[in-house]
This record gives structure tokens, sequence and C-alpha cells, in this order.
């Protein structure tokens, strides 16, 4: 029979809801009932019909067993429940368009009167350009060959060293160990303790301009403070400072 948890109390097997309090039965497994002592005769009653929904009810019972309602509440007359009105949306209300007035024409305007041309004069024959000599300590002389007579002098000691009558120079310090000597020896002026590579750099004269190129030197070649790459040539000046790691030196050219 299904037991009810609410009450605790058995029920019919086909009911659904407890005939003492309503709940909803939960069915327990069928055991082996024992022998049934013989009761009276109980006349059979007739069948009910719920009053809330209308279905055949189990007879004896006392909830219905379709919806859960007592079958002993008198039957609630069926009242049709109106529908909620709806409601309709309100309608955008938009304002009217605004007459777009054309803007008044502008009053014509009359071309001006032309000028009238004038031809002008013939010009004069221009004079053949004069020859401008190169200006004087220029690096850019054109057919320039040869490094002299420009110079590097140490900015720190003012001492002046005279490039070789020659197309390029060696720039580092002497190392008598490797029996290297370049052409211009810095060391005497504290190239070692400056970070002066023995060959630190090149100077070369190319299409009539001395140039400088840096020999892939541990501390680098800057022209002005900007960094010459290594194997890559710049340009020289007269006036140009050149760094060689720390020491300084100004190109004269």
């Amino acid at each position: 029979m299904p037991f009810c948890p609410q009450c605790g109390i058995d029920n019919p097997t086909s009911a659904r809801y407890c005939d003492q309090c309503g709940a909803m039965l939960i069915p327990v497994p069928a055991q082996a009932a024992p022998p049934a002592a013989p009761t009276a005769a109980i006349p059979a009653l007739g069948p009910t019909v719920c009053p809330q929904c209308g279905q055949a009810a189990i007879p004896g019972e006392a909830f219905c067993d379709n919806c859960g309602a007592p079958l002993s509440a008198p039957a609630r007359p069926a009242t049709s429940v109106p529908a909620p009105p709806q409601r309709m949306a309100p309608q955008p209300v938009y304002p009217p368009p605004t007459p777009v007035v054309a803007p008044p024409a502008a009053p014509p305007v009359s071309p001006a009167p032309s000028a009238p041309s004038v031809t002008p004069p013939p010009a004069a024959p221009s004079a053949p350009p004069s020859y401008q000599a190169p200006p004087v300590g220029s690096a850019a002389v054109s057919g320039r060959t040869s490094l002299a007579p420009s110079a590097l002098v140490v900015v720190g000691t003012g001492a002046v060293l005279p490039l070789p009558a020659a197309s390029q120079a060696l720039v580092g310090r002497s190392d008598p160990v490797s029996k290297f000597y370049p052409d211009i020896d810095l060391g005497p002026y504290g190239a070692l303790d400056q970070g002066v590579g023995r060959r630190h750099a090149r100077i070369f004269v190319q299409g009539g301009q001395v140039m400088i190129e840096d020999l892939d030197s541990v501390n680098g070649t800057l022209v002005n403070g900007q960094r010459v790459l290594p194997h890559q040539s710049r340009a020289l000046s007269d006036g140009d400072q050149i760094a060689l790691g720390r020491m300084l030196l100004r190109f004269q050219a």
C-alpha cells in the first residue's frame, strides 16, 4: 500500500494522495501480507464524483485521486475568469518635419575687367658663369687623391699629427710584440688607456672626399657624436670631432 510521508498511515493501493491528510503518497513495495481475519461484509459504496475536477473518485476515499481535493467539499461552481486586458504599446509621437528653406540665391557677380596684356621686353643675354674656386680648407676638393695636407689634432694635448701624402692611412696604436706600426700612432698620447685599438680606423680619399672607416674596433668610432658602423665609411669635413674609443681628435682639412 502507498505510505503517507506526512501522517504515516497506509492508503489504498491505487491512491495517489493520502486519505487522511491529502499529502502525495510514497508507494511501499508489496510484502507478503498475513492472512486477513474474517471481517463483516461492508456494503459497496457507489462511485463518487470529485466536486473540484469532476472526475470519478475511488469509493471510500476522502480525497480525489486526480487533483487531491477533499471529496466532502461542495462542488465549486465553474466561473469564467476574465482575461486580463491587453495593454497596447504607446505609439511614438514624432515631431512634425521642419520645412527646409532654401537660402536666397546670391546676386550674379559681373566679371572684373581683364588687364591689358603687356609683352615683356626681351631678356638680356646672360653672362657665362664664372669659375668659383673651392673654399680653402675644405676636404671635398675636386680631383684630390692624397690625404696631405690634412691632419689630426689630439684634443687633450693639442698635438698635431699630419696625415701622410697617400690615398689612405691606418689610425691606431703601435704594438712592438706583434711588430705592428700604424700610419698614425696614437700610443704616445694614452691611446691604450683610452680604448684605442691597434687597427682602429682607416682614413682614405674617395672621389676627392676624405672618408673615415671603422675597422670593427672594440670601443667604436664616433664622428660628431654619431656612431660609424663597422666597415662603413663617413665623409669628414674641416673641424669634425672624431672619437676613437674615449680619445677625442679634431680633423683639419
